[in-house]
C-alpha cells in the first residue's frame, strides 16, 4: 500500500474552496477579502477564526489552531488524515478510491496491529463449529451474520492460551500482548484474558479496534456478564464513543446522535434500522466525549436505561451537556429496562415514534426535580421552584425567560421574583467550561529578532523568490526550529519547483512540532507577505543579531585562548566583525 501522491492531494485541495468546505460546518462572515467565524476548537465568544481564501487557510487568532483544509476536516470530525481526505473529495466530487492508500505512519502501530489479529481471531472463531451456541444466542437476540460481521462480533475460546500462542508464533512480545490486556502472567504461566465469551470490538474514533468487550452467553452465574479490556497507551474509556465511527455518516443523514449506556444496546439498535447510536464507555460523559459530540451540530437524544441509575445519569450528563448549550433532548422508555428489551417487547417502530417525540431536556428536568415532592405542600414547592432556578445557572437566556414564565403561569409566583432569585442564584460548584484545545495565554511581545525570523519564514512560505533571497543573503537561523522549517522550505520548493503555503502544510503534517510551529507564524503575520524591500529588511536584522552572537563568542574565545599569535588572529577577527555591525 502506497501514500497518497503529492499530485494528487495539492490536485484536491486546489479544486476544494477552503471557504466553501468550512462554511458547511460554520457560519462564516466576510471581513474584508477574509471570512470570520466562531472557533469551534475553543469555548469561543466571539469570531475568532479567520479564513483565507487567498491562502486558502485558517487559523484562530486566540487559541492558534490553524491549518489548511485537511487539518480542518481532521480536527472538526476527529478523523485521520486520509479520512480527512476523503471526506473533501467526496464533498468536491474527486474520484479518489481510499483503499488503495494508507495512513502516515501512525504511533503504537504494532499495539494496533496485535489489536486487530486479536479481533480477526475472535471473528474467526464465531463461524466455526465452537461458535455455534454464541451465534445462536446472538440471534435469539435479533443480531444475524451480517451485523456479526458489520461490527466483527467475534468468540474467546476455552483454552487456556489459544490466542497467546498464535500472536507468539506471530513474533509479538508477550509483555506487550499483556500490556495491551490480551493475557496475563501468573508466575510463569500465561493465560489468556478472556475466556469463552462473546467479543465485541472497541474501536477508537478513526476506527482502529484498541480494546474489547467480553459477554457471557451459556448463562455462568459465577462470573462477571461482562468483561472489559484494562486502559492502556491506546484504549482511553474517555475519549471514546462505542460506535461512533461507524454512526458519524448516518448521525450526519439522521441530523441527530443517539447516545445510550451499553454497546449492545447500540448494536441492537443499529441491528434495527437505527444507526444514528453511539454508547456511553462508562456512566458520565467525560469532557473529550463532550467535545466531540459538540463537533457534530446536531441534536442529542439521551436514551439510558430505564432504571434508577439510568435516570441519573441523564440527568448528570444532561446538565453537564446543558452548560455547552447544545440541543438536548431525552427518551425514556417505559415497561423495559433498556432499548434491547423495548424493541423485543414492543418493536423497533415503537422506539423510533418514542426517538420521533423526544423531549427537550430543560422539559424533562422540571418533571424530574418532582420526584418525591408534594407541590400542594408549600415547603417542597419553595424547594422544586429553587432547585428549577438553580437548574437555570447553566441555560441560555431564552430558556431562562420561557421557563420563569411557565413556573411563574403554573404556580402563580411573580416572574420578578422569580428573576431576582435567579440574579441572587450561584451555582454550587462554578464550572470553568474549556475544550481540550483551551486558549492559550497570550504571548509576550517577539523580540526584534523572533518577528524578523517570522516574517522572513512566512513570506518564504509564500513565494520561491523569497527563498532565493534567504539562500543568497542569509542561510541560517539561530534556533533550531527556525533553521529546521527553512531547511524544509527550501527542500520542499527543490522537489516541486515552487511552493505553495497551503501544499506545504500538507507535506508537514506528520511533523507536528514544526506543523504547530508554522501555525504560530501565520498567527504572527496576518496572512501578510512582506514586500521585498521589507524582506531584506528583516534579514538585515537577523544577519546583525548574528554577527553580534558571533562577536560575543569571540570574545569569550580571546580571553581563554592561551596561544599568543592565535590570540591575535581572533582579535583581528573580531574588529572586522565590529566594523560589519
Amino acid at each position: 500500500m502506497a501514500y497518497i501522491k503529492d499530485e494528487e492531494l495539492n490536485a484536491i485541495r486546489e479544486q476544494a474552496d477552503i471557504v466553501d468546505i468550512i462554511s458547511d460546518y460554520l457560519s462564516l462572515k466576510q471581513r474584508g477579502k477574509n471570512f470570520l467565524a466562531v472557533c469551534p476548537f475553543h469555548d469561543d465568544h466571539s469570531p475568532s477564526l479567520v479564513v483565507s481564501r487567498e491562502r486558502q487557510m485558517f487559523n484562530c487568532f486566540t487559541c492558534r489552531t490553524g491549518g489548511n483544509v485537511f487539518t480542518f476536516i481532521m480536527k472538526y470530525e476527529n478523523v485521520s488524515f486520509v479520512e480527512a481526505v476523503k471526506i473533501v473529495a467526496d464533498k468536491i466530487g474527486y474520484n479518489l478510491n481510499i483503499s488503495d492508500y494508507t495512513d502516515y505512519t501512525t504511533a503504537n502501530k504494532e499495539d494496533y496491529d496485535i489489536m486487530e489479529f486479536a479481533k480477526k481471531f475472535y471473528l474467526n472463531n464465531i463461524f466455526t463449529e465452537k461458535g455455534i451456541a454464541a451465534r445462536k444466542y446472538l440471534q435469539n437476540r435479533g443480531i444475524d451474520e451480517s451485523i456479526i460481521r458489520e461490527f466483527n462480533i467475534g468468540l474467546s475460546l476455552d483454552g487456556k492460551d489459544t490466542l497467546y500462542k498464535l500472536l507468539n508464533n506471530k513474533k509479538y512480545n508477550s509483555d506487550k500482548i499483556a500490556d495491551l490486556g490480551l493475557i496475563n502472567k501468573v508466575g510463569l504461566d500465561i493465560y489468556d484474558t478472556f475466556s469463552n465469551r462473546i467479543m465485541i470490538p472497541i474501536e477508537d474514533l478513526k476506527g482502529q479496534v484498541v480494546g474489547f468487550t467480553g459477554r457471557i452467553y451459556n448463562g455462568e452465574k459465577d462470573t462477571a456478564k461482562y468483561m472489559n479490556t484494562k486502559e492502556t497507551e491506546i484504549f482511553k474509556k474517555g475519549h471514546i464513543l462505542f460506535n461512533y465511527h461507524n454512526a458519524r455518516p448516518n448521525i450526519r443523514e439522521e441530523k441527530c446522535v443517539i447516545v445510550v449506556e451499553g454497546n449492545m444496546d447500540a448494536i441492537k439498535l443499529s441491528a434495527s434500522g437505527i444507526k444514528n447510536v453511539v454508547a456511553l464507555m462508562g456512566v458520565a460523559l467525560s469532557k473529550e466525549q463532550i467535545d466531540v459530540l459538540k463537533k457534530l451540530k446536531v441534536p442529542i437524544i439521551l436514551m439510558l436505561d430505564n432504571d434508577q441509575a439510568g435516570l441519573d445519569a441523564t440527568v448528570k450528563n444532561g446538565d453537564e451537556l446543558q452548560k455547552y448549550n447544545l440541543d438536548i433532548r431525552v427518551v425514556r422508555l417505559t415497561d423495559a429496562k433498556d432499548p434491547d428489551e423495548y424493541i423485543r417487547l414492543k418493536g423497533v417502530d415503537a422506539l423510533k415514534d418514542n426517538i420521533k417525540h423526544a423531549i427537550k431536556y430543560i422539559d424533562f428536568k422540571l418533571e424530574y426535580l418532582k420526584n418525591n415532592k408534594n407541590l400542594n405542600n408549600m415547603e417542597d414547592l419553595i424547594l422544586y421552584v429553587r432547585e428549577v432556578i438553580s437548574s437555570l445557572n447553566s441555560t441560555d437566556d431564552l430558556t431562562k425567560e420561557l421557563v420563569i414564565s411557565k413556573i411563574s403561569k403554573d404556580y402563580e409566583i411573580d416572574a420578578e421574583i422569580l428573576k431576582q432569585e435567579l440574579n441572587n442564584s450561584v451555582p454550587e460548584k462554578e464550572t470553568n467550561i474549556k475544550s481540550p484545545e483551551a486558549p492559550r495565554a497570550p504571548k509576550p511581545k517577539p523580540s526584534k529578532y523572533k518577528s524578523a525570523a517570522s516574517k522572513i519564514l512566512f513570506s518564504m512560505m509564500c513565494d520561491p523568490t523569497y527563498i532565493s533571497i534567504y539562500k543568497n543573503r542569509l542561510g541560517y537561523f539561530k534556533e533550531k526550529k527556525e533553521r529546521m522549517l527553512a531547511s524544509e522550505i527550501v527542500y520542499y520548493n527543490t522537489v516541486h519547483n515552487n511552493i505553495n503555503i497551503a501544499d506545504f502544510l500538507t507535506f508537514l503534517i506528520p511533523q507536528e512540532e514544526l506543523y504547530n510551529y508554522v501555525n504560530e507564524i501565520i498567527s504572527e503575520n496576518n496572512y501578510t507577505v512582506v514586500s521585498l524591500e521589507e524582506f531584506n529588511s528583516c534579514v538585515d536584522v537577523v544577519l546583525k543579531i548574528l554577527k553580534k552572537d558571533e562577536i560575543e563568542t569571540l570574545k569569550n574565545k580571546i580571553k581563554q585562548e592561551l596561544d599568543v599569535n592565535k590570540k591575535v588572529e581572533l582579535i583581528a577577527k573580531l574588529t572586522e566583525l565590529k566594523k560589519e555591525v
